[in-house]
């Protein structure tokens, strides 16, 4: 009789202590919406993290009704859980733009680094117009960049979201201007241009006349020439519709950031930042060929 009357008493105590972290995921994850409100009402800590947190799991599973209880009950917008991962890049992958709105409203940053990408980058690569509209509004940097260097227009177009493509164009997503790198190629080293060069583009990209490697851009001769040219190589759509020859000052936009210069290309390359080491390598590219193009004049 004292062992039942201890068990039931243990019971009861069990009952009564306040929802943990863990329990607390598991009622958002099965969408009890009452459950969650009694936890919390209990003293579940709400911004406790167990691997995520409360609200991260209701925005990755887009529940709105869960999302705005927790916000309400003074969810943090902006914690990050594991890998930096905050509320509002688990609502924009899982491209949930009523969350994604409902967090930027209640304070969530538009421009707050997670896995290296902003909310903006996340997307932009998901395709989730709505979502891309929100963050613009609320002040997401159309340009910010990766820790490879792409920008948001980059990853949109390379997963063919072209809605998402232009909305950006036409809110100033483009490449920063960069000085003409003409009046530098007459005193640039093509020597050290050549290291540069071994060091950052030898390992994809072949550079003797006549040498054939399927599937590998041959520059020789890329000054002057016509882009996406050489037959065997599968150009990205991004390069065969830009059109125009390779002229140097194509080729120190293009060199200084692909991803910023053509939106879509596949050369997984985040640029050189450096104008002296561009012009370097164009000198050198420039040696490239039976007849080399005459230096611009200035």
């Amino acid at each position: 009789m004292i062992k039942w009357v201890m068990g039931a008493l243990w019971v009861l105590w069990l009952v009564a202590l306040p929802a943990q972290a863990g329990n607390l995921g598991d009622l958002v994850k099965n969408g009890d919406v009452a459950g969650v409100a009694s936890a919390l009402d209990k003293g579940a800590a709400i911004n406790e993290i167990d691997g995520v947190t409360a609200l991260y799991i209701a925005c990755e599973g887009g529940n709105i009704e869960l999302a705005k209880l927790l916000v309400n009950r003074g969810a943090d917008v902006n914690l990050p859980v594991s890998w930096q991962r905050t509320p509002l890049y688990a609502a924009n992958k899982g491209g949930h733009a009523d969350i994604v709105k409902l967090l930027l409203d209640n304070g969530a940053d538009p421009n707050q680094v997670a896995k290296s990408q902003t909310p903006l980058h996340v997307a932009a690569e998901k395709g989730c117009l709505p979502c891309v509209i929100h963050l613009v509004d609320a002040g997401a940097n159309v340009n910010a960049l990766t820790s490879n260097g792409n920008p948001p227009i980059h990853l949109a177009k390379l997963s063919g979201h072209e809605d998402v493509v232009a909305y950006l164009r036409a809110h100033g997503a483009g490449r920063p201007a960069i000085a003409p790198i003409s009046a530098r190629l007459a005193s640039a080293n093509a020597e050290s241009g050549k290291g540069i060069f071994d060091g950052t583009c030898g390992a994809c990209h072949l550079s003797a006349p006549d040498l054939n490697i399927p599937k590998r851009v041959n520059l020789w001769g890329v000054v002057g020439r016509p882009k996406a040219s050489q037959g065997d190589v599968p150009y990205s759509s991004a390069l065969k519709e830009a059109g125009g020859i390779w002229s140097f000052e194509d080729l120190n936009s293009f060199i200084s950031n692909p991803a910023f210069a053509l939106p879509g290309t596949d050369m997984i390359f985040p640029g050189l930042q450096d104008e002296k080491q561009r012009a370097d390598v164009i000198a050198y590219l420039r040696t490239l060929s039976d007849a080399p193009l005459p230096l611009p004049e200035n």
